[in-house]
């Protein structure tokens, strides 16, 4: 896997078990009723994380479950047949990830790292998985235990991403200082890739450091667009609406689409000035283009 697919992998929305999903599998040494079942239990598994759990009137969608459980089956299967792959423990604690069983997904992710056919590159993005099931699990100190278990192997290659969303964890451990001291290595770093330099920024910014916050999100301005969404966040936060609102005209220029779907998500943050006609030409849908 080359540098730039392995940043893709990892940085971003970043807890996302889905990151580096069987990345070994397509070259397995396999019989072609165990490639058939993998090949089946990936489509489904991709197919469920596309649905939501629940519809509009919080009904749990049996589709969706469906896809799971048969997934899973198909799993079971290729275990009795080829035990001790890799792959099957990581499509496994994928299934648990999507059933919000996120502790069983780390359990599952640290086994897929233990068997023989799991490369170097596999663990590495499996540890990630691994330490971001036990956050969502609400096991922070245990995810801390993972990453530095596979500090020196992770440093190898994601020195920085490991920083980072360690930085995540000790803020939610209140542990300010030694969040800080992780995010400073990465912007001291000039080396450091814009999206890290971005996830600093917003690391800073969660944690009130409004100076550190916005001189990591303005040192990636030009190469990154939508920077400019979270310097407009931060902005208004700090009481400044009419530069807040400069700033996320010019990202929604950039970047529309994305802009649109982030003010959805983040609709809280924007209440401030959600009743701005200005915001309210920002946020509105787009008609969908005729079809031809």
């Amino acid at each position: 896997m080359n540098e730039s697919m392995s940043r893709v992998l990892l940085y971003g929305g970043a807890i996302a078990a889905i990151a580096g999903i069987g990345i070994a599998w397509a070259n397995a040494s396999t019989d072609a009723d165990v490639m058939t079942m993998l090949s089946s239990a990936d489509s489904q598994l991709r197919m469920a994380d596309a649905i939501p759990p629940v519809d509009r009137a919080g009904k749990r969608l049996d589709k969706r479950d469906d896809m799971i459980v048969d997934a899973i089956k198909q799993l079971q299967k290729v275990e009795q047949i080829e035990p001790g792959m890799a792959v099957t423990a990581e499509f496994r604690g994928f299934a648990h990830m999507l059933q919000g069983e996120f502790a069983n997904a780390a359990a599952c992710y640290g086994d897929a790292k233990t068997r023989a056919d799991c490369g170097d590159e596999q663990r590495d993005v499996l540890t990630f998985n691994q330490a971001r099931m036990l956050v969502q699990a609400g096991e922070f100190e245990q995810a801390l235990l993972v990453f530095a278990a596979n500090k020196t192997a992770l440093d190898g290659r994601y020195g920085h991403q490991r920083r980072l969303e360690e930085a995540a964890i000790l803020r939610e451990l209140g542990r300010v200082n030694e969040a800080v001291d992780r995010l400073d290595i990465v912007m001291l770093d000039e080396a450091a890739v814009p999206l890290a330099r971005l996830q600093a920024g917003r690391e800073y910014s969660a944690m009130g450091l409004f100076g550190p916050a916005e001189d990591a999100l303005k040192s990636i301005q030009n190469e990154t667009a939508i920077a400019d969404y979270y310097l407009a966040q931060l902005k208004l936060r700090q009481g400044q609406a009419d530069t807040s609102l400069e700033l996320l005209e010019r990202a929604s220029k950039a970047r529309p689409t994305e802009v649109r779907q982030l003010l959805r998500q983040d609709a809280a943050t924007w209440s401030a000035v959600a009743q701005n006609v200005r915001f309210q030409e920002l946020a509105k849908p787009k008609p969908a283009s005729p079809g031809r």
